[in-house]
Formats: structure tokens, C-alpha cells, sequence
């Protein structure tokens, strides 16, 4: 996997690509140096790639994988996803296709989601109280839409540019103190 930050205008882009295995230990840590890194920008994108965003961990290596390291594993998510709501600034994720299991639970971290039509939600989760669903099934663009578990739908073609405009529109009229409101649903 590899992580790569850049800065346009104040807005920070973490752009995450990552192999159908899903995203080891060490991948979260370079996640969580990116959002660390970014901390003094406007607002945030984070983009787990063009087909899934933060693709799961692979059932079947689960099988294999001793019940520590799997624990391990989901800590390391869990502490991402604490990470990207506790963010004193805006954080859009721009999810490129599915996002699902712990994907689907870093996206509902985030202040506001854009979704590629087409693209779908797994197993929804979220720790926000304004928002707490939990759907066993995936739930395609569309009624993601209509539920309010996205923000946005748009063409592939539009996925950054509809997620850096809504991240400058939440940083400019709707500034959150995301630390405070975390703490409240802890």
C-alpha cells in the first residue's frame, strides 16, 4: 500500500492505494502520520482508491491468521477511524466504489462522504449518534443517497473535485469542533 499527501490551496489530499489483501498495521500507521501531517490543513480527502475504499481484511486469511493478530488489526481501525472523527477540521471521504465491513466504517468517520454512482456501502456502521445505522446488506449509490449515509453521488470523473468542494464548503459555513462532538457520543 502506499500513501501519498498533497496540498492543494489548503485543502489536504490523502490519496490511499492498496493491494485486494487490505490494509496491514503498518498501512494504518501511514494513514494515521498522513491525518497527523495534515492536522494544520482547511480540510481533508481521504480517498481509498478507485474500486474499494480500504478494502477489508481478506475472510479467508482471517482463517489463517492467528486471533491476536486479527484483534490487533481491528484496534489499529478502530484507532484510525477515532482518529478521522476526532479531527478538528472537516474530513471528506471520496469512496471510488464499494466501501464495506471496516472501509465502510472509516468513510461513516468522516464528516461527509461522496460516493461514485455505482459505488456502494457495506455493512453501515457508525459512531455518531446522529447517524447510527447498522445494515447487514450493501446498499447501493442511490439509496445511500436517499438515507443520508452519503452526501453525494457523482460520476467517477467527478469523485476528488465533488469531494475537495465539499470539504472547502464544510471547513467555510459549517466549521465543527469534531473533538468536543466525538467525546459527547463516547
Amino acid at each position: 500500500m502506499s500513501v501519498t499527501l498533497e496540498f492543494t490551496d489548503g485543502v489536504a489530499l490523502i490519496l490511499v492505494e492498496h493491494s485486494s489483501a487490505g490494509p496491514t498495521g503498518a498501512d494504518l500507521a501511514a494513514v494515521r502520520s498522513a491525518l497527523d501531517a495534515a492536522s494544520d490543513a482547511v480540510a481533508v480527502v481521504l480517498h481509498g482508491g478507485d474500486r474499494s475504499f480500504f478494502s477489508g481484511v481478506d475472510l479467508r486469511m482471517v482463517a489463517r491468521t492467528a486471533p491476536a493478530e486479527v484483534r490487533a488489526h481491528a484496534e489499529g481501525l478502530r484507532a484510525l477511524c477515532a482518529q478521522v472523527a476526532r479531527m478538528a477540521v472537516p474530513v471528506v471521504a471520496a469512496i471510488g466504489g464499494d466501501a464495506v465491513g471496516g472501509g465502510c466504517a472509516l468513510a461513516m468517520a468522516c464528516d461527509a462522504r461522496v460516493l461514485v454512482d455505482g459505488g456502494s456501502l457495506g455493512s453501515v456502521t457508525s459512531a455518531q449518534a446522529d447517524r447510527a445505522v447498522l445494515i447487514g446488506r450493501r446498499v447501493p449509490a442511490a439509496e445511500a443517497l436517499r438515507a443520508g449515509l452519503v452526501d453525494l453521488v457523482v460520476p467517477p470523473c467527478a469523485l476528488l473535485a465533488s469531494a475537495r468542494e465539499l470539504a472547502v464548503s464544510h471547513a467555510a459555513h459549517a466549521p465543527r469542533k469534531r473533538a468536543q462532538e466525538y467525546a459527547k457520543v463516547r
